[in-house]
């Protein structure tokens, strides 16, 4: 071979740019980022059972799919979280399983199981794909709380919708949540229990779950997640209405708050507070023209931004891969 290229050099030079020819065409189909894929297949297996606390999910849900999946062949290792109204478990298989056969595997296993609580919905299969972050934006400005995260989801909404961004995860606040909280002597007084509560609530055709109920040694908590519900709606809840046209509402007997679960779940950026907006990649994708987009999209709504609404980008990961591009070169 090298013989025949070093007696017909033509031959030799048309080969080089062939080869140079098909580089430069797929060059703009490299996918760009700063690791290489290597992550193990999972697989995750998610049943929902409303208004269910962790210990019932735990014993109803997860020990259930943990048996089922207990005899399909290649598993590394099996992780349960059980949360309140949600069950997910996670499988994770060996080096040398057919990924295909594997999540059939389960699919058929949990499939089968017949003694799910009448409650829970069907389960959900699907294949874990890893993301990696690409890049934050910091929001701030002159707002409460609430309207911090309400413009961070409206801003979500445009990322996704303008730049085609799939990949976008809020950070920096904890579940909104109404809570009512009844003391336990006045439940007394009145012949209730909180079950009897989150059934008033739950039937006055206000779409709500039952919610988890929490007791201590003073109150009587009743606590369900909706955002599109208000406190003045729920206080006008008849708890009791007799036939003479007596009526005692929910805000009579109850304490109601709108807020949000965990008040220490917060970010500050340059010391005011602050939402995250962040920007992950999957497999498939880009890091630099994730982060060009998202770069373009903050020039155009810093212009539009409210009042005193700052963006700041930050976490940029696509600065890495720019600086060993350039090394190659």
């Amino acid at each position: 071979m090298i013989r025949y290229f070093a007696s017909h050099p033509t031959a030799a030079n048309l080969l080089m740019l062939v080869f140079i020819s098909l580089g430069l065409v797929s060059l703009p189909h490299i996918l760009r980022e700063t690791f290489p894929d290597y992550s193990p297949t999972e697989v995750e297996v998610r049943v929902v059972y409303p208004g269910a606390t962790a210990l019932e999910v735990e014993e109803a849900i997860c020990q259930r799919i943990e048996d089922a999946v207990d005899g399909v062949l290649y598993i590394e290792e099996v992780l349960s979280e059980a949360r309140e109204g949600v069950g997910i478990v996670t499988v994770e298989m060996q080096e040398g399983g057919n990924v295909q056969k594997f999540i059939d595997d389960i699919q058929t296993e949990v499939s089968a199981i017949d003694d799910f609580p009448e409650q829970a919905e069907m389960p959900l299969v699907r294949q874990l794909h890893t993301t990696d972050p690409v890049i934050a934006i910091a929001i701030s400005g002159p707002m409460s709380v609430e309207d911090l995260k309400a413009y961070c989801e409206e801003i979500k909404d445009r990322l996704q919708i303008e730049e085609g961004i799939s990949l976008v995860e809020i950070r920096g606040f904890s579940d909104h949540q109404i809570r009512i909280e009844v003391l336990a002597e006045t439940l007394q007084q009145l012949g209730l229990s909180s079950a009897d509560i989150a059934t008033l609530i739950s039937k006055q055709s206000l779409d709500l779950p039952s919610g988890i109920l929490e007791t201590d040694e003073s109150n009587v908590l009743v606590r369900f997640a909706d955002e599109r519900t208000t406190v003045p709606e729920l206080e006008n809840l008849v708890v009791i209405g007799g036939e003479s046209g007596g009526e005692i509402r929910l805000g009579e007997i109850a304490t109601i708050r709108d807020l949000f679960e965990l008040d220490e779940e917060k970010i500050e950026f340059n010391g005011s507070r602050a939402g995250i907006l962040q920007v992950s990649k999957n497999k498939n994708e880009d890091t630099l023209n994730i982060s060009d987009a998202v770069k373009r999209f903050v020039e155009k709504e810093r212009t539009v931004a409210p009042p005193g609404v700052r963006y700041t980008l930050t976490e940029d990961s696509s600065s890495i891969v720019r600086d060993r591009l350039q090394m190659l070169v």
